[in-house]
């Protein structure tokens, strides 16, 4: 007696075949009910004619936008393992490429060093480093010309004042 499969039934069994850490095919014969032969059949039949041509088909990964990258890393951040196989075979991608576009997409984030300033944010704090050095020149020999004057009228309160100085 032959049993006539439908094609969702046979893409189901394939899918969960071909599923990252999936069955075996003899587990999956076992949970089926099908023999081990029709399921290597059905491999191969839709390795040839459908699902492969049906993907080689679909965009290439260099024909995604980059806007359309970030769109798919963000759908597929929050799915399941299995959700995620589901996806990335209806897109007809590949999780290595989910996985170079999001590392493309961080290190495009990244800042380069320091940022650069302005020409004139660099000249005004030339401008003031110049202002200050000189007003801080400007205090000492202030406070030096003060000292000496001090000290000058304390030696003429002490000594007195000699007829040459006046």
């Amino acid at each position: 007696m032959s049993t006539k499969y439908t094609d969702g039934f046979k893409e189901a069994a394939l899918q969960k075949l071909l599923m990252p850490g999936g069955p075996s095919m003899l587990a999956l014969s076992r949970e089926l009910g099908v023999h081990v032969t029709t399921i290597k059949y059905w491999r191969d039949k839709y390795s040839k004619l459908g699902d492969m041509k049906k993907s080689n088909k679909k965009k290439q990964c260099k024909d995604w936008s980059p806007a359309d990258k970030l769109l798919i890393i963000g759908e597929t951040s929050s799915l399941s393992e299995n959700d995620l196989g589901t996806y990335l075979r209806k897109k007809g991608l590949h999780s290595t490429d989910i996985d170079q576009w999001k590392e493309s997409f961080f290190e495009s984030q990244k800042i380069a060093g320091r940022p650069k300033l302005a020409p004139e944010t660099v000249a005004l704090r030339r401008d003031k480093k110049i202002l200050e050095r000189d007003l801080n020149r400007k205090d000492k020999a202030l406070a030096e010309m003060s000292a000496r004057i001090i000290l000058l009228k304390k030696s003429h309160e002490i000594f007195g004042v000699r007829e040459d100085d006046e």
